[in-house]
C-alpha cells in the first residue's frame, strides 16, 4: 500500500470524525493534567517543606533544666559531639481572642535575636529585633488574634496576671503550623520584656545540635541521652528531654501520605482516559472495517495497519500532553501554594527535577496508545471475508445469547426498548470500557464524599464522646473540694468534674524521661489523666479489653492514639510509665476509641494520686454547660473564670469545644476540598467517555434505523430507541460504581482516619453522593444520546441503507 496514500486516508479519517478527535485529545488531557498537577505538586512540596524546616535549625533536642546558666551552655558547647547550643525557654500562656475567649499562647524567649541560631525565626514585618516591652507574633498569628502591628493585646502568664502588650512586628517560623489550624499563638519575646510581663526572665531549656546527625535519630537520641545523663551527674536535674523526630517537619508524615494517595487518583485519571481512547478507536474501528479489509485485500500488511493507527492515536495523545502538561505545571505550582500556606512554609523555588516533565510528556502519549493497541490489533486481524461481512449488526440471530433470552421473557414492554437493551450488548468489548469509565468515575465521586460523610461522623461522634464543653488547665493543684464547689455556682455551668492531669514517658532504666515531642509541645506529647470515678469512660467504644477493675490503682485504659505512640500494646500488656519523675507498672485493662484526642493514659483518681505524689488535689476539670452555643460556652468561661479568681485560683489554659472544633476543621479542609476537586475531574472523563461511546454505538446502527424506518418505525421511535440504550448504559453503570466506591472509600478512610485520629474510617454512605451521581448520569446519558438520536431519525430510508 503506497505510504502517501495511507497516511492521506488517516487524515480523511480523522477529519470525518472532528468531533470525537477533539474529545479523545480532551480527555486524556484531563488525565495528563491530573498527574501533572499532583506529581508537580508532590515534586515541589516534599522539597521544600524540608528545606523550610531544616533552614530554621531545629534542635536535635532541648533539655528542661529548670534554669540555664551561661558558664553551662559554655561547657556543652566545648563538647566534640555538639555542634550548636543555646538556651531559651518556651512557656504557656493565655492570650485573649477576638471573639473575647482566652486561647492558648506560646511564648518562645529568645535571649539574642541578633545570635539566634537553633529553632531560627525569619523577620517578616515591622521591628526585628523587637522593641522594648513588645513582642514579635508569627506571621498566620496576626489573623488568629484579628490583630495588626502596632496592636496591644491582652495575655495572661502563668502567674495569673493579666498585661496587655503591643506587637511590633511579625516572623516566620516554618518550623510550626498555622495557628489557626492548631488554634495556638505564637509570640517571640526577649528575657527582659518577660520579667516585664511577671515571670522569671532565667532561660529554663537547653537547646543542643547534634553534629552530623541532621537525618540520623540513633544518634541523636544516644548523645542526648548521654548529655542527660552527665547533667544529672553534675547535680542538675534534667526534668524532661525532648527529642523531635530528625528532620522532619510535624506536618511532613501526613502532608506526603495524602500526596501519595491523590497521585493513585491523578493516575486513575490518566487510565480512564486512556480507557476512553480506547473505546473511542474501538468505535472507530468499527466504522473502517470494511476499508481495513480493502486495504488488506490490496496487499496491506497487519504491522502497516497497526502502525497507521496507532501513529494517528500518538498524535493526538502528543496535542493532549502540549495541552495538559503545561496546564498541569501551572495548577501544581499554585495548588503547592495554597497547601504550603496551609502548613505555613515559603516556597523558594518551583523548580521541578529534570527528568519529570519528560517522564510526564511519555507516559500522557504511550499509556494511551497501548490501551488503544487491543481494539485495533482485534479490528487488523480480522480475515478479509469477515471484515467485508460486517454491516454494524450481530451476525447472530436473536436469541442465541442468554440476555437476549432473559429480554424475551420481559413483559409489558415495548419490543424497541428491548431491542436497545440487547444493542447496549451488541459490542460487548466497548460496553465493558464504557462501564469500566463511568464506574471508576463514578466510584472516586461517591468514595469522596463518602470520606467526607465519614469525616463528619467522626467529628461528631468526638463531641458527644467528650461530653463536656469546656475544659480548664490550672496552674496549678488546688483541693478538689473548694474548686469543684467554686465552680458550680457560675451561671451557666452544667456539670463539673475533676480530670487532672501530668505528663507522663516511657520509663527507662536510666531514669530520663525521654520524649519525642517537637518544641511545640502539640505534637508526640503524652497525657496521663485521672478518671473523676469508675466508669467515667465506660460509655466509650472499647476497642479492645474492658474497663478496670474497681480499686484497681496500677490498671489503666488507652486511648488509641497513646497506643500508637507507645508502640501498639495490646490489653493485658504491662507498662511502665515516668509520671512526674517517678516511675511505676501499670497493666493495660482495655484501649478506647477517642476521636480528636491527644494521646492520654487513664487510670482511677487513687492511681493518679499514688503516681503524681498527690492527695485529694485537682489541675483540670471539664465542664458541661447548660447551653451548648459558642456564645454560651464562651460567657460560661468567662463566669467561672471570674468565680475563681475570687477564689484566688489561675487557669493556666482553657479550652471549649469551639475551639477543638476549628482545629479539627482546619486540618481537613483541604483534604475535603482537593478530594471533591478530583472527583469532578474523574466525572469530567466520565461525560467524555459516555458521549463517545453513544456516539460510536449510534454511527453503528444507522442502517439498522433505516430498517426500523422501512417497517414503519417513526422519528419518536428512533429517538426513543437510542435514548433507552444511552440511560441504560448509565444505569447499569451506576451499579458499578456503588461496588467500586466501597472498597475506595474503605481504603481512603484507613488512611485519612489513621493519619489524623489513629483510626480508620468508618465506611459511611453518603447518599448525597448516591443521589447526585445518579441525576448526572441520567441527564448525562440522555444528553449525552439526544444529539445522535436527533440525527438518526432525521435520516431518509435512502440515506440510512446506503451508509457503509
Amino acid at each position: 500500500m503506497n505510504i502517501a496514500t495511507r497516511w492521506y486516508k488517516l487524515f480523511r479519517d480523522f477529519r470525518a470524525i472532528g468531533g470525537r478527535i477533539t474529545m479523545m485529545v480532551a480527555a486524556i488531557a484531563v488525565g495528563v493534567f491530573s498527574v501533572t498537577t499532583i506529581v508537580s505538586t508532590y515534586a515541589i512540596l516534599t522539597r521544600e517543606i524540608s528545606r523550610n524546616y531544616l533552614e530554621t535549625n531545629p534542635a536535635s533536642a532541648l533539655i528542661d533544666l529548670g534554669e540555664v546558666n551561661p558558664s553551662l551552655v559554655d561547657q556543652v558547647r566545648s563538647r566534640p559531639d555538639i555542634g550548636e547550643v543555646e538556651a531559651g525557654s518556651i512557656i504557656t500562656a493565655r492570650v485573649k481572642l477576638k471573639n473575647d475567649e482566652w486561647g492558648r499562647l506560646l511564648l518562645f524567649v529568645v535571649p539574642d535575636f541578633g545570635n539566634l541560631t537553633i529553632n531560627k525565626v525569619f523577620p517578616q514585618a515591622g521591628a526585628y529585633p523587637p522593641r522594648d516591652q513588645t513582642i514579635l507574633v508569627e506571621r498566620e498569628t496576626l489573623a488568629f488574634l484579628g490583630s495588626s502591628i502596632g496592636d496591644a493585646i491582652t495575655m495572661q502568664t502563668p502567674s495569673g496576671q493579666n498585661t496587655q502588650v503591643v506587637i511590633s512586628g511579625t516572623v516566620h517560623d516554618p518550623a510550626l503550623a498555622p495557628s489557626w489550624k492548631e488554634q495556638t499563638a505564637y509570640a517571640y519575646l526577649t528575657p527582659d520584656t518577660l520579667a516585664a510581663l511577671g515571670h522569671n526572665p532565667v532561660p529554663e531549656l537547653l537547646k543542643v545540635v547534634v553534629k552530623g546527625a541532621v537525618f540520623d535519630q540513633g544518634k541523636v537520641d544516644s548523645v542526648a541521652t548521654r548529655l542527660g545523663l552527665e547533667l544529672r551527674a553534675q547535680g542538675l536535674s534534667a526534668h524532661q528531654i525532648q527529642v523531635p523526630p530528625t528532620g522532619k517537619h510535624p506536618h511532613q508524615s501526613q502532608m506526603t501520605a495524602v500526596l501519595a494517595m491523590f497521585i493513585v487518583f491523578a493516575f486513575l485519571a490518566l487510565v480512564l482516559s486512556a480507557v476512553l481512547t480506547a473505546s473511542m478507536v474501538d468505535g472507530l474501528l468499527a466504522q473502517q472495517v470494511r476499508q481495513i479489509a480493502v486495504m488488506k485485500a490490496i496487499g496491506a500488511r497487519y504491522g502497516q495497519i497497526t502502525g497507521l493507527y496507532l501513529t494517528g492515536i500518538l498524535a493526538i495523545s502528543t496535542a493532549a500532553v502540549l495541552i495538559g502538561v503545561p496546564l498541569g505545571l501551572l495548577c501544581g505550582r499554585s495548588f503547592a501554594q495554597v497547601i504550603a500556606q496551609l502548613l505555613n512554609f515559603n516556597i523558594a523555588s518551583s523548580r521541578l527535577p529534570s527528568w519529570l516533565i519528560p517522564a510526564l510528556a511519555g507516559g500522557g502519549m504511550f499509556i494511551p496508545a497501548a490501551f488503544a493497541l487491543t481494539p485495533i490489533s482485534r479490528a487488523t486481524r480480522r480475515t478479509v471475508r469477515e471484515s467485508l461481512n460486517d454491516y454494524g449488526v450481530s451476525s447472530k440471530e436473536f436469541g442465541t445469547y442468554g440476555l437476549d433470552v432473559v429480554l424475551s421473557k420481559l413483559g409489558g414492554l415495548d419490543r424497541t426498548l428491548i431491542l436497545a437493551l440487547r444493542n447496549a450488548f451488541r459490542r460487548r468489548s466497548r460496553m465493558i470500557l464504557t462501564l469500566s469509565l463511568l464506574g471508576i468515575a463514578g466510584a472516586m465521586f461517591m468514595a469522596s464524599l463518602n470520606v467526607k460523610t465519614a469525616w463528619e461522623y467522626f467529628v461528631a461522634s468526638s463531641a458527644k464522646d467528650r461530653g463536656y464543653d469546656l475544659e480548664l488547665r490550672l496552674d496549678h493543684s488546688v483541693p478538689t473540694v473548694s474548686l469543684l464547689a467554686a465552680i458550680s455556682g457560675a451561671e451557666g455551668v452544667g456539670k463539673v468534674e475533676p480530670w487532672s492531669l501530668a505528663k507522663a514517658s516511657v520509663a527507662r532504666p536510666d531514669g530520663l524521661t525521654v520524649m519525642r515531642t517537637y518544641p511545640d509541645g502539640g505534637h508526640g506529647n503524652l497525657e496521663f489523666r485521672s478518671m473523676p470515678e469508675p466508669g467515667s469512660l465506660d460509655h466509650l467504644v472499647f476497642l479492645e479489653g474492658r474497663p478496670p477493675a474497681q480499686g484497681e490503682i496500677d490498671e489503666v485504659l488507652l486511648n488509641q492514639s497513646a497506643r500508637t505512640l507507645l508502640g501498639d500494646p495490646h490489653a493485658g500488656d504491662v507498662l511502665r510509665l515516668t509520671v512526674e519523675g517517678h516511675s511505676a507498672s501499670y497493666r493495660i485493662a482495655g484501649i478506647v476509641r477517642q476521636i480528636v484526642t491527644p494521646p492520654a493514659v487513664f487510670v482511677s483518681g487513687s492511681g493518679f494520686s499514688a503516681a503524681t505524689r498527690t492527695s485529694s488535689q485537682t489541675n483540670a476539670v471539664r465542664i458541661s454547660t447548660t447551653c451548648h452555643t459558642p456564645e454560651a460556652i464562651a460567657a460560661t468561661s468567662a463566669a467561672v473564670e471570674a468565680r475563681l479568681l475570687d477564689y484566688d485560683i489561675h487557669i493556666a489554659l482553657s479550652i471549649s469545644e469551639t475551639q477543638v472544633g476549628g482545629a479539627v476543621g482546619g486540618h481537613v479542609k483541604i483534604l475535603i476540598v482537593s478530594l471533591i476537586v478530583m472527583s469532578m475531574l474523574m466525572a469530567t472523563v466520565g461525560l467524555l467517555g459516555l458521549a463517545s461511546a453513544l456516539g460510536s454505538n449510534v454511527a453503528e446502527r444507522t442502517r439498522e434505523f433505516g430498517i426500523m424506518r422501512t417497517i414503519g418505525g417513526t422519528s419518536s421511535v428512533v429517538i426513543r430507541n437510542v435514548l433507552a440504550e444511552g440511560v441504560f448504559t448509565g444505569l447499569v453503570s451506576i451499579a458499578l460504581s456503588i461496588v467500586l466506591a466501597l472498597p475506595l472509600a474503605i481504603g481512603i478512610g484507613k488512611l485519612v482516619g489513621t493519619l489524623s485520629f489513629g483510626l480508620p474510617l468508618p465506611f459511611m454512605q453518603s447518599w448525597t453522593a448516591l443521589g447526585l451521581w445518579s441525576a448526572f448520569i441520567v441527564f448525562g446519558t440522555a444528553g449525552a444520546s439526544l444529539v445522535p438520536a436527533l440525527r438518526a431519525s432525521r435520516l431518509t430510508i435512502r440515506q440510512t441503507l446506503a451508509y457503509t
